[in-house]
């Protein structure tokens, strides 16, 4: 009996390993993400800086100052320092989301932020990503980071697993909708057309599974429709 425990808390303890694992990938790949844009705008910002000290110097020798000029760098500084604030506060948001260890969490809102935090991954990648608003706001009672966590795997799967749409070869397309069933909410991510087989292994590494196993959602496959989703069993 008591070796049947210590096998229960090797596996729980292995499974929380796994998910801080992927946690920390997860937090660091988007953290990447956010600080590159960050150091792009810093740098338009410092050139910018580098054209008011120019106007600056020809105005000690006597030139006119072009006050349009310096009201454009001064926009166009501006403009940036929003861009920065932008990204900052979905990183922040993104920090606080181990605040708690269980919220209740309006799907398609977490959803959109995922999609909003790795938006230059995304598009690096080429993918078109759009999302279908569910009727009704569908909510759970889950961990927001490792929902966050494994919402992004799903569109880095979906990726790998869709093939160029005929109409756009230069891209991918996925929709990610809802279903609004009071007792089985569903995630669905479709792609226009699917590599054959791509959907087999899906979701079965361990860290996937620990995840899905901590969250309570069941993976769903539909290889003919080209889809997978996550459901949770029960709504709250």
């Amino acid at each position: 009996m008591n070796k049947d425990k210590n096998k229960i808390s090797a596996e729980t303890a292995e499974d929380k390993h796994m998910m801080a694992e992927a946690g920390i990938s997860f937090f660091c790949k988007m953290s990447a993400s956010a600080t590159h844009e960050i150091k792009n705008t810093l740098a338009i910002i410092n050139e910018n800086a580098g054209l008011l000290e120019d106007l600056s110097l020809m105005a000690e020798k006597g030139h006119p100052l072009a006050l349009e000029r310096v009201k454009d760098i001064s926009q166009r500084v501006a403009k940036q320092v929003g861009r920065a604030d932008l990204i900052l506060k979905k990183l922040n948001r993104l920090s606080h989301s181990v605040d708690l260890p269980r919220e209740i969490i309006n799907l398609e809102n977490t959803v959109i932020f995922v999609l909003d935090l790795a938006a230059r991954i995304i598009e690096m990648q080429g993918i078109i990503v759009e999302v279908t608003s569910p009727k009704s706001p569908i909510v759970v009672d889950t961990n927001l980071f490792y929902l966050q966590n494994l919402i992004w795997r799903a569109i880095e799967a979906a990726c790998c697993a869709s093939k160029y749409s005929s109409e756009c070869l230069a891209k991918k397309h996925v929709i990610i909708s809802f279903e609004t069933d009071s007792n089985n909410p569903l995630i669905r991510f479709s792609m226009d057309r699917v590599k054959a087989g791509s959907l087999d292994d899906l979701f079965c590494s361990k860290e996937d599974l620990a995840l899905m196993a901590s969250l309570k959602i069941f993976i769903e496959k539909n290889e003919e429709n080209n889809w997978f989703g996550f459901m949770w069993k029960k709504n709250i």
